[in-house]
């Protein structure tokens, strides 16, 4: 008995193993994705009949693949690389611009330096996002400035000359590829909203109405969040951030410290379940594994064991 259940342990513990070894690339290429990946989840819906007289080479899969055909075979058929760049957007590199400034200014100078540093960010078309002062004695104060891109330097160079750069830390982001992403995306994502509306108008039926309309609310709420995003990228890239600190000479300089996490013992809790699920989720795909080979090996050794020839008996 004790030989037995040391042969299941070690068959449960080799099961984990192999279950670990074969997820630790798979689990999270296997989660829901929302880029590109996710972009064709309407697509098993083209795979079954729409009820109501719709068949299935209406669907949205269908469609778009046809339309890719089409697409690539128009391509394919002697287009000209000028008229095919004709039709795509230009992309040209898309920075977000960022800048820090630490400056100090003479004793009784802030609040001339406070109201310039305001006034530098409407001369060149932009706006306060937020302002705060501090201090009685000794004044200083903290302005976050949008101004276009294109004044960046200028404006940047107009900060400086407030007073003393004490320090000073500038950062640029390209988030071009973010762009053409956001934007493959979206008219994939409308071209099935194409396809969708002229199905619900092709639906003879209520029940296949109402199929249309929730796989087209789904798209088109797709559609509005990539189009937020957008947004966010483009007044990002539009507008460039231009953090100043600025602090008369003795005035004490404000450092945020990071804030101090206790632990929590429900998340500890959440953790410890998190991995003892992980634990069984990963033997259960090792046995996936290991038993049918088990099997297998099993039935070959007592195949061996069958045919071999044996020994001649005196």
């Amino acid at each position: 008995m004790r030989k037995v259940s040391v042969l299941v342990l070690g068959f449960l513990a080799l099961a984990a193993a192999v279950g670990f070894l074969t997820t630790s690339g798979g689990i999270g290429s296997s989660s829901r994705s929302t880029g590109a990946g996710a972009s064709m989840s309407a697509a098993p819906f083209a795979a079954e009949a729409v009820p109501g007289g719709l068949a299935p080479s209406q669907g949205v899969g269908a469609d778009a693949s046809s339309t890719a055909a089409g697409q690539s075979a128009s391509l394919a058929g002697g287009t000209d690389t000028a008229s095919v760049m004709g039709v795509l957007p230009p992309i040209g590199p898309d920075i977000v611009k960022t800048a820090t400034i630490s400056i100090e200014v003479k004793k009784g100078a802030f609040e001339t330096a406070f109201n310039t540093a305001t006034t530098v960010a409407g001369r060149y078309g932009g706006y306060v996002e937020s302002s705060s002062t501090a201090g009685t004695k000794t004044q200083s104060g903290e302005l976050t400035i949008r101004v276009p891109s294109s004044s960046f330097d200028q404006a940047r160079n107009d900060l400086r000359g407030l007073g003393t750069v004490q320090s000073q830390s500038i950062s640029g982001q390209d988030v071009t590829a973010q762009f053409v992403d956001l934007g493959a995306r979206l008219r994939t994502w409308q071209a099935q909203e194409a396809v969708l509306l002229r199905l619900m108008r092709q639906a003879t039926s209520v029940e296949s109405t109402l199929r249309v309309q929730n796989e087209l609310q789904d798209v088109q709420f797709r559609i509005e969040q990539i189009k937020g995003q957008l947004r966010v990228l483009e007044n990002q890239t539009a507008l460039a951030t231009i953090q100043v600190s600025l602090h008369e000479a003795g005035a004490p300089i404000h450092v945020q410290q990071a804030a101090v996490t206790r632990p929590s013992l429900g998340e500890a809790w959440d953790r410890a379940l998190a991995g003892f699920l992980g634990v069984i989720y990963a033997m259960v795909v090792g046995l996936g594994y290991l038993v049918p080979v088990t099997l297998i090996a099993l039935a070959a050794w007592l195949a061996y064991r069958r045919l071999r020839p044996r020994p001649a008996t005196s």
